[in-house]
């Protein structure tokens, strides 16, 4: 027994998309998948702080956009999300534990999304004395000297990993000792967070409290050095960042990884195609743990490979089976109605929704209830109940 069929490690878009994807595949015999998102602060990631390009101008998302329609399918597929920051993820051969700053949580398969760095409330304060370098070092030239000249007097925090030297030379530079400079160095879990104290910013982390009156994030130096990656033990680049193969794919026993933590380009165009991938390969993962065979994945996969396709067999329902309730529902008049699917409100089916908690075997219930195969086939159909081992 275990908590979820498939764990997905942070709330960006590559995490959401991995999650949706594992959730829910829509080929009519196939399972949902058990999925929770671990993620450390709201969802969001660094596409949620400003307008975003998915190619060019033709093709983009206002702030909060892109994100927003995501969360729409997460609300909708009812996928659990842990507000946790997580420490550690482990390896213990037929299962991984996901360890948090709170709780332990275990799964037959990881997708690690956990981006370019660990963010926390910065967009609270972002274009308000806290910047970054988004646009590139010319653009930056020029906002660090009307910076100088406005600010002069003032403090300025340089934050990133121990790679942002280069940025604070460049600023040095123009600043000849104008601007007062501090720098915090991110190691991936000292900071806190962010906190506006009058008209100054205050940093939040392990050793204190740093105070300044523009924060500036250093982007390029987490693209030089990995710091998201630490929590899980696998092979990485010389930067630090995840392996993977073509399919977000970090070894064969169910760990993956998408996004800005497996390295560039970095591109919110790439994190939700490797979260989609990393997704549906945790899906075909989990199905092959669960039942034994290939998931027949149409239209993702060609479904002729291996054989005759089974569009419309299930797995056999055997005692062994937990079955754990997806979705929601509601009462109305004499209906329990799910997203897709429903059921006759009576005290049969009301006990079972109660039992189909992922902990009461099939053959439990069975013992309890009698035959309840028809209604667990319509509540898999529907997408609103999947099978544990």
């Amino acid at each position: 027994m275990y908590d979820s069929d498939v764990i997905v490690i942070g709330g960006g878009p590559s995490g959401l998309s991995a999650a949706i994807r594992a959730r829910r595949v829509r080929t009519y015999n196939l399972h949902s998948s058990s999925v929770m998102i671990v993620t450390n602060t709201s969802p969001g990631g660094l596409a949620d702080w400003t307008k975003v390009r998915m190619t060019g101008d033709g093709w983009s998302h206002e702030k909060g956009e892109i994100i927003g329609k995501l969360m729409n399918d997460i609300k909708d597929y009812s996928i659990p999300i842990k507000n946790e920051k997580v420490l550690e993820v482990k390896n213990q051969g037929d299962t991984f534990t996901v360890v948090t700053d709170k709780n332990e949580y275990t799964s037959l398969a990881v997708v690690v999304a956990t981006g370019m760095k660990m963010t926390w409330n910065e967009r609270e304060h972002f274009g308000d004395r806290l910047f970054g370098t988004l646009k590139g070092y010319r653009f930056m030239e020029d906002y660090f000297e009307k910076l100088c000249e406005k600010e002069e007097g003032k403090t300025i925090v340089f934050v990133g990993t121990d790679k942002l030297d280069k940025t604070v030379e460049l600023f040095q530079k123009i600043n000849q000792g104008r601007m007062e400079i501090k720098k915090v160095i991110d190691e991936g879990n000292n900071i806190r967070g962010y906190e506006k104290k009058d008209d100054r910013i205050l940093i939040a982390t392990e050793e204190g409290k740093v105070y300044g009156d523009h924060v500036l994030i250093d982007f390029e130096s987490y693209q030089l050095k990995a710091i998201t990656a630490n929590l899980v033990d696998c092979e990485k680049d010389e930067r630090g960042f995840i392996k993977t193969d073509k399919r977000c794919r970090v070894n064969d026993i169910g760990l993956f990884a998408a996004g800005d933590v497996t390295g560039p380009p970095f591109s919110i165009a790439k994190a939700v195609g490797e979260g989609t991938t990393a997704g549906l390969e945790s899906y075909r993962y989990v199905y092959r743990r669960k039942f034994g065979k290939e998931a027949p994945v149409f239209a993702f996969y060609p479904i002729h490979q291996d054989g005759d396709p089974t569009y419309f067999e299930i797995p056999e329902l055997e005692d062994h089976y937990r079955p754990k309730l997806l979705a929601d529902f509601k009462v109305e008049d004499e209906k329990l109605v799910f997203r897709e699917g429903e059921l006759e409100n009576n005290d049969k089916n009301l006990a079972l929704l109660r039992l189909c908690d992922g902990k009461h075997t099939l053959g439990e219930i069975r013992k309890e209830l009698g035959d309840v195969a028809k209604t667990i086939e319509k509540l898999i159909h529907a997408k609103d109940l999947t099978l544990e081992v």
